[in-house]
C-alpha cells in the first residue's frame, strides 16, 4: 500500500565559522572563538506526518519556514538528523529539474543519466518516446545540453522528469515551464500525473491553488508544522486544476 511516514523528523545544518559578530566578539574574538566553532540552524524541527492513497497534502507558509527543505527530506535529498522517513511506492520528485544533468553531455546521453538516476532503464523506445514530447529537431538529441536555449533544456529536462507515472508525486511550486508554446502541453501532463499519483505533495504559496488541489494543508512556521487545515472537498479533475492558469 502507497504511504508516506515522517515520524518526529529534524533536519539540521551546520554551519561552520557563522560566529557572532558583536563588539564584544569582535575585540575579544581571538579570546573567546574556539578553534571550529559551529552552530546549527534547524530547519525542519520535529515534523510528523502520515499519508496513504488519496491524500493531496499541501505545505505552505512563508519563505524560510521549509516547505521545500521538508520535500527535499522526503524525497531522500536529505537525510533526517533524526527521527524516521518511510516511503512506500515510486516517487517522481518534482523540486529542481537540472539535479543530475551534466551540460557537456548530449541531449540523448542526459536523457538516459536521468532515467538511470530515477531508477527507470533508458531503453531505445522510452528514450525516442521522450525526445518525441519534446517537440526539438531531431538533430538535437546529438548536440551537448550546453547549446541549448533555456527554452529547450526546460522541454528536454520536463519530458524526462515525467515520463513515468508516480505513486508519490512532490511538487516544489506548481512546476512551470520556459517556453509558452509548450507549457499547455506540459500542464496537461502534470495533471495528469497528479489525477494518476496515489499521493502528492505541494509546497506552494498559492492558497487558492493549494484549497482547490488538496485535502489538507500544513501550516509550516521555522521549520514546525503550526497548524493543519482539512480541506473539503478538494479539486481532483483536470479542468478544476487548470484554474490555476487563468
Amino acid at each position: 500500500m502507497v504511504s508516506v511516514s515522517l515520524r518526529n523528523v529534524c533536519l539540521d545544518y551546520p554551519l561552520y565559522g557563522a560566529y557572532d559578530f558583536s563588539l564584544k566578539r569582535r575585540l575579544l574574538g581571538h579570546l573567546i572563538r574556539e578553534p571550529g566553532e559551529m552552530r546549527i540552524i534547524r530547519a525542519v524541527d520535529d515534523v510528523t506526518i502520515e499519508a496513504e492513497a488519496g491524500a493531496r497534502i499541501g505545505l505552505a507558509g512563508p519563505n524560510g519556514s521549509g516547505k521545500s527543505t521538508l520535500l527535499r527530506l522526503i524525497a531522500g535529498v536529505y537525510p533526517p538528523s533524526s527521527g524516521s522517513v518511510a516511503l512506500k511506492g515510486s516517487v517522481v520528485p518534482l523540486l529542481g529539474l537540472n539535479a543530475g544533468v551534466n551540460l557537456d553531455f548530449v541531449a540523448e546521453d542526459n536523457i538516459a543519466l536521468l532515467l538511470r538516476i530515477s531508477g527507470h532503464k533508458p531503453s531505445r523506445a522510452v528514450i525516442d518516446e521522450i525526445w518525441a514530447f519534446t517537440e526539438l529537431e531531431e538533430r538535437m538529441r546529438r548536440l551537448p545540453l550546453r547549446m541549448f536555449s533555456s527554452g529547450m533544456l526546460m522541454r528536454v529536462l520536463f519530458a524526462t522528469a515525467t515520463a513515468f507515472p508516480a505513486d508519490i508525486l512532490l511538487l516544489d511550486e506548481w512546476l512551470s515551464v520556459v517556453d509558452e508554446h509548450f507549457a499547455e502541453k506540459a500542464q496537461e501532463r502534470l495533471l495528469n500525473m497528479v489525477s494518476q499519483a496515489a499521493i502528492v505533495i505541494i509546497a506552494s504559496h498559492d492558497q487558492p491553488l493549494l484549497r482547490r488541489t488538496c485535502t489538507s494543508i500544513i501550516n509550516l512556521d521555522h521549520g514546525r508544522i503550526a497548524s493543519t487545515i482539512t480541506v473539503e472537498p478538494p479539486a481532483t479533475h483536470a479542468h478544476e486544476l487548470r484554474e490555476k492558469r487563468a
